[in-house]
């Protein structure tokens, strides 16, 4: 055998022993933890339930009386006003306190869903309903811009014990939902021992919108997050009068999913939010960006004002306030076709968020809260199917294929694998070349989703907070698992306990989601009552630390079971790494 022949074996063993030896450690990078079925700790998940009560649900807070309503099992005061109607020369403008009342105001219904698009969450779910063979049912909106209002849910009543506070910020991208969707019924989820708060915040272009007049009215020299300035007053509300309906107003968790989660996340790094609550949950919304700044926001706002109608002895600011929110809608669309922005980024204004949460993050700059955080194996799936009913660009494999797909999945991911990208990136293209939509999906969920999750948690846990991080993989057997696998959004209804709700009816859920939305919901109000999820006799939950970034994970048969290395193969998210690698951008 000539000498060529003998280097060419030697090469050829030596590649195929690195890929072995590759594969086994892969494989074995996430560790050998036990797996437990969620049915097998139903009988330890729910206290013993109270006596059904007769007496009235009646509170006094600040503003007046209040009677609530028995629902179900819980006692429910809906649609309190927690601050005055954001109308007339109140439209953009932070939130001022809700006017007092006389007698007692009956809390029995709940208020409007804050001004969005009358199809609501439709074009996100029905596609997903029609992947499983059936159909989503959009309730009616009720649609205003008179709608800060917010929903009380209780356990029992009278309450014998202050309870801990859960307050929800709901998912839509700040532009559609409620907190009032029959998803966050709190029946569910108080009987875990919790008081839950739901409100409803102004979204799109009331909720997020910046001008140069604006800022020159403010006292505070700013403009725009009126939508986090909505849930700051709702979260003063909870602290000043959650007390007389038995909550406990200083332990209060701030949980959302989606854009709920990255509003809970920016509210971390708001001066403003210092006192208000003690926990955060974020649900598949990583916070982790640069945002825009206030001169950006303003250059919109004056690109809209400039195409209003109206006196022209009028201000660009006094136009746009008497247009109907329709009309402005409008015109935010017309602008965007020549400027093209997210009206819903968070503004760096100086005010109520002074650092970019990016930075906020980096430097330390946040309230000193303990974190709750994770994703879904597959956030893309949902808006993949979304973009692809609404006959858009799916963002499929071409888009990312051709150079300037790769060149953004580069840069996306410089920052957290340094050196290791392009191997990194090679190997996500040949999961997507291997495995189409997909390969896709988990290329993204690793770049924007689990990196960033892995970011947040890693400098919260610098700064001495404990910090739990979860991967939510539970997929609905059916006919559209394989199109979608662990959406976006799917843990919702496991952690509100409302799979069998009329807004999930179209996904086939079983007993063991039961049993799984019952450990859920264990462990979301144990974090929220003791800042541990963890309790005797349930799977263990461990916390995050730098060394072992373990992590708990939702099996795709529902079952749990733990891990560690929660970082995607090749990244870096030590919080000494991460400092060094975003400073220089």
């Amino acid at each position: 055998m000539t000498t060529k022949w003998k280097w060419m074996l030697w090469i050829t063993g030596a590649l195929l022993l690195a890929i072995v030896a590759s594969a086994i450690y892969i494989e074995n990078r996430g560790g050998h933890y036990p797996i437990y079925k969620a049915s097998s700790f139903s009988h330890l998940l729910l206290p013993t339930a109270s006596p059904a009560s007769t007496s009235e649900p009646v509170v006094q807070i600040s503003a007046g009386t209040l009677r609530g309503t028995h629902a179900g099992s819980a006692i429910a005061f809906r649609g309190i006003p927690y601050a005055r109607p954001p109308i007339g020369e109140l439209r953009w403008h932070p939130p001022e306190p809700s006017l007092p009342w006389q007698g007692v105001r009956e809390a029995v219904l709940p208020g409007s869903a804050c001004t969005q698009r009358t199809s609501g969450l439709t074009p996100f779910f029905a596609p997903m309903a029609q992947a499983y063979g059936s159909n989503f049912e959009q309730p009616p909106i009720k649609s205003s811009e008179d709608c800060l209002y917010l929903d009380v849910w209780i356990p029992d009543w009278p309450v014998k014990r202050a309870l801990p506070v859960m307050v929800w910020l709901h998912g839509g991208s700040n532009t559609v939902g409620s907190g009032t969707q029959s998803t966050y019924d709190g029946i569910s989820l108080s009987r875990h021992g919790v008081l839950l708060v739901t409100l409803n915040y102004r979204l799109g272009v009331m909720g997020f919108f910046s001008h140069p007049e604006l800022t020159a009215e403010s006292p505070h020299h700013s403009s725009g997050n009126y939508g986090l300035l909505d849930q700051l007053a709702a979260l003063n509300w909870v602290k000043q009068n959650i007390a007389q309906f038995g909550g406990d107003p200083d332990n209060v968790t701030l949980f959302g999913e989606s854009a709920g989660a990255i509003d809970a996340t920016r509210l971390m790094t708001s001066p403003l939010a210092a006192g208000l609550f003690k926990r955060v949950i974020s649900e598949s919304g990583p916070a982790f960006d640069s945002g825009q700044n206030l001169s950006q926001a303003e250059a919109f706002g004056s690109a809209v004002s400039a195409l209003a109608p109206g006196n022209a002895q009028s201000t660009p600011l006094a136009k746009l306030r008497a247009l109907p929110v329709a009309e402005v809608e409008a015109l935010i669309l017309k602008a965007k076709e020549h400027f093209p922005t997210d009206i819903t980024a968070a503004t760096t204004d100086g005010w109520v968020i002074p650092l970019s949460p990016q930075q906020a993050l980096l430097t330390g700059t946040f309230q000193k809260v303990d974190l709750l955080i994770g994703l879904n194996r597959r956030e893309l799936s949902a808006f993949r199917l979304a973009a692809a009913a609404a006959a858009k660009p799916s963002g499929g494999q071409s888009s990312v294929t051709e150079s300037g797909g790769l060149k953004k999945l580069s840069e996306a991911a410089r920052y957290y694998f340094g050196s290791w990208t392009n191997p990194a990136i090679a190997i996500y293209l040949g999961r997507i070349l291997l495995n189409k939509d997909a390969g896709l999906d988990g290329a993204a969920n690793d770049l924007i989703a689990a990196c960033p999750v892995g970011a947040v948690a890693s400098l919260t846990n610098a700064s001495g907070q404990h910090v739990f991080v979860y991967r939510f993989d539970r997929s609905i057997p059916g006919k559209g698992e394989s199109a979608l696998g662990a959406f976006h959004s799917l843990e919702v209804p496991y952690v509100f306990g409302s799979l069998r709700d009329r807004e999930w009816l179209w996904l086939p859920s079983t007993q063991d989601d039961a049993s799984l939305s019952d450990l859920l919901q264990t462990y979301w109000t144990n974090f929220a009552r003791t800042s541990n999820p963890n309790a005797s006799g349930l799977p263990n939950w461990p916390a995050w630390s730098d060394e072992e970034k373990e992590f708990l994970v939702v099996n795709q048969d529902a079952s749990v079971t733990a891990q560690r290395n929660f970082p995607p193969l090749f990244s870096s998210l030590r919080a000494n790494e991460l400092k060094l690698s975003f400073k220089a951008k």
